[in-house]
């Protein structure tokens, strides 16, 4: 790989000092991939840890040297206004760019549409003047510099007019260009890329209008303008393609400098620049506080304190070969990262080898986007604060100018960075992209070669060793010369476990099987909160208790004595997870016609019988305790407000399924603003609750008739109420009577509630 060195001015630095600094305040480094976006271009994401704090998610894109990949700065499409960080890569694709990286840059005054604080330099053109703030800008010689508050002065040079020449040799000397204009902040100077509309101007003040004759505004060359219009006046100014509009505040008394124009004067436009680095520059942007200096942080007590508190971050530096780091950290989400103060930023730039180093705008600002190696666009791979992109002011781009398509020359893994618990199998996923970096198709001769020791590859299928770190994964094609590296992360020691039964996504804490039932596990392992491939044989499975035994890796038989308890510990790398385990199997119900169905009921939760040992299949069903099952085959949804029924306890252990019932339509009441919860349940009152049921169970079905109960003597029998819920619920073939008989108005058994309610249930999950 080539190299190139950027031209940075006066760097002291002190080895030892930047090899010795601590991460201490931010926790221990337990994660870090590499992964190449240009031949000249990393993108490194780092995962830091610490004891009380927690976890911290950063990205890093870092510049090794001359090749495809150079850095640019782009505003919007306008100086007035913010722009996402994908919409900005779209424009700049739409003016021909090929972008492969993307960060924002600038602070912005929020309250004045978002006008960078500092400098914009857009491909050598003068755009934003440098507001005081400190300036990163790019040389149209590669070089790179971070220069302290540098200052620039317009002077315009009035040659006088064509026939009149009354105000020739007068000057007028300002610094804001296409900055907000205050009533006490001098004159501004706008010109065409400020704003589509207008100056944006609010308060009474004079202008004066130029056509531009000759130029472009630089800090390197002049231009030639001519006075069209002079105007006193509260409105803003238009400005329009091909003029600039100077203007000041009435409150500012500077009415003596629009004195000096005339229509017809000719204006020279020249700018001076209190750093010469500026003249030559191709691109330049604003920054915030110098955070390092010569490889030493700078005096923390000189940065704002709005800015001590942990938060999303970007910040630039200088490495001491020259080379450029951009880096985002993501914050405000205690789960995923909790960003970092500027101290601790200035050591994490100082821990990836800056020596000179600003802050960019943070907080719902911060962003970064690149485009993958294998995918065919740019995509955020930080974590915006605020939930989705904010606009912002200006941007620092990596773009390159291969444009040649063709075949294969980069080889990469589209999951580079996974990690794997040792003693597990990954399926690598070769991408391939041509000299612009965009997808191709994979070569078939691509070979795999693995560096940690008793890792191998059979085709794309590698199975980790051991040994512990990363691996870096090497991808050569013979046919096409295509080349390029991946790398695995092998971990022995994930940092969570947490088993699930198969197929659902819930932590299995605890579980009730019947005897001889077999459970079937999934296991989910996580490295500081990334999930962990693995296999379920990666894991070690232990049973305590007399509940049964592993029949394979995660598959559990339970044993056939009931009212067994016990313990499933799911382990690995010292981590473990256990599963607690209650044999079911109600006494009372070994011989009993609805042992099926009560085993059932009582394996999804349903019930759990009168004890740990009963059933209880003979007792009458309560009012109360038919709603709570139904409650719960719903999956126990939450009520917006209690059920009203005054003889409903809000404390009752039926309450909140009760207050559901209601809501939702299932219940009534008997009347008189009661509920009799504690009531038997008659079979017409459980098969019309059962109905209504339905729709919110997402069953099916089509209503029944009176001809539906011809088949019973007793059919005459059915309360007006449940005529319609007993027919469908016999169409549906819930309900099959008992002895040939209805009896709608005799209690319903439990035994016969477990029958019912396992038909719903299952038709349920059909």
């Amino acid at each position: 790989m080539k190299t190139r060195f950027f031209k940075i001015v006066t760097i002291f630095l002190i080895l030892s000092l930047v090899l010795s600094t601590s991460a201490a305040a931010l926790g221990d480094v337990v994660f870090t991939n590499t992964r190449w976006i240009a031949d000249n271009l990393e993108l490194r994401n780092t995962i830091s840890w610490h004891g009380t704090l927690g976890r911290t998610e950063s990205f890093a894109l870092r510049m090794t040297g001359e090749g495809d990949a150079r850095p640019i700065i782009m505003k919007g499409e306008t100086i007035f206004g913010t722009t996402r960080i994908s919409s900005m890569v779209e424009l700049a694709e739409s003016r021909g760019m090929n972008v492969l990286a993307a960060v924002n840059a600038d602070f912005f005054f929020t309250q004045h549409g978002g006008v960078p604080m500092g400098i914009v330099i857009e491909d050598g053109v003068y755009m934003s003047s440098p507001g005081g703030r400190n300036a990163v800008l790019f040389g149209a010689d590669g070089s790179v510099d971070i220069l302290t508050a540098p200052s620039v002065t317009i002077t315009l040079n009035n040659n006088g007019g064509r026939e009149y020449f009354g105000n020739a040799g007068q000057v007028v000397n300002l610094s804001h260009f296409n900055k907000p204009r205050t009533d006490h902040g001098g004159m501004v100077l706008y010109s065409e890329v400020f704003s589509t509309v207008s100056t944006r101007t609010t308060t009474p003040g004079w202008s004066v209008r130029f056509r531009i004759l000759e130029g472009v505004p630089s800090l390197s060359n002049t231009m030639t303008l001519e006075v069209v219009e002079t105007v006193a006046t509260g409105d803003a100014e238009a400005i329009g393609q091909g003029y600039m509009v100077l203007t000041a505040a009435e409150l500012g008394n500077l009415s003596h400098e629009f004195d000096k124009f005339a229509v017809g004067d000719i204006v020279t436009f020249s700018a001076s620049a209190s750093d010469s680095r500026l003249v030559n520059a191709g691109y330049a942007t604003g920054s915030g506080y110098t955070l390092i200096s010569n490889g030493v942080m700078t005096d923390p007590g000189t940065w704002s304190a709005a800015l001590s508190s942990r938060a999303p971050r970007t910040a630039f530096g200088i490495r001491a070969d020259g080379s450029i780091i951009a880096i985002v950290v993501d914050g405000r989400n205690s789960e995923h990262s909790v960003g970092m103060t500027l101290s601790e930023l200035a050591d994490e730039l100082l821990r990836q080898g800056a020596v000179h180093a600003v802050n960019f705008d943070g907080g719902g600002s911060s962003a970064m986007s690149v485009r993958i190696p294998g995918e065919r666009e740019t995509n955020v791979i930080s974590r915006p604060s605020d939930g989705s992109e904010r606009g912002c002011a200006t941007y620092l781009l990596f773009v390159t100018n291969s444009f040649s398509g063709g075949s294969a020359v980069n080889l990469g893994l589209r999951n580079d960075g996974a990690i794997v618990l040792a003693g597990s199998t990954v399926n690598l996923a070769p991408v391939a992209t041509d000299a612009r970096y965009m997808p191709v198709p994979v070569p078939g001769d691509v070979q795999i070669s693995p560096v940690i020791p008793g890792a191998t590859i059979n085709v794309f299928q590698y199975t980790t060793g051991e040994t512990a770190g990363p691996d870096r994964i090497r991808l050569f094609s013979p046919s096409t010369g295509a080349s390029g590296e991946g790398e695995i992360f092998v971990i022995t020691r994930p940092t969570s476990i947490t088993a699930r039964r198969a197929g659902t996504t819930t932590p299995l804490a605890s579980v009730q099987l019947a005897p001889g039932e077999i459970l079937e596990l999934d296991v989910v392992a996580t490295f500081y909160r990334r999930t962990v491939t693995a296999q379920i044989h990666s894991f070690d499975f232990e049973v305590s208790g007399n509940i049964g035994q592993m029949v394979a890796p995660g598959v559990f038989e339970a044993g056939l004595i009931v009212a067994q308890q016990g313990v499933i510990t799911v382990s690995a790398g010292g981590r473990s997870f256990d599963i607690n385990v209650e044999v079911g199997g109600f006494d009372d119900m070994q011989n009993h016609w609805a042992r099926e169905y009560a085993q059932f009921l009582a394996t999804e939760g349903i019930t759990i019988g009168v004890s740990p040992t009963q059933f209880g299949p003979e007792r009458e069903m309560l009012r109360a305790d038919f709603i709570l099952m139904l409650h719960r085959a719903a999956g126990m949804p939450a009520a917006s407000e209690p059920s009203g029924f005054v003889d409903v306890p809000e404390d009752a252990y039926y309450a909140q399924a009760m207050a559901w019932a209601r809501e939702v339509g299932i219940v009534s009441g008997a009347g008189g603003g009661v509920f009799e919860p504690m009531t038997p349940l008659t079979r017409a009152s459980a098969f019309t609750f059962t109905y209504r049921a339905l729709n919110i169970l997402g069953i099916d079905y089509e209503s029944g008739t009176y001809s539906d109960l011809a088949d019973f003597p007793d059919a005459d029998t059915v309360p007006d109420f449940a005529v319609v819920p007993t027919a469908t619920l016999i169409r549906l073939g819930i309900v099959e009577g008992s002895n040939g008989m209805l009896i709608p108005e005799s209690t319903l058994t439990r035994a016969q509630m477990a029958k019912v309610l396992t038909h719903v249930i299952m038709m349920e999950n059909a």
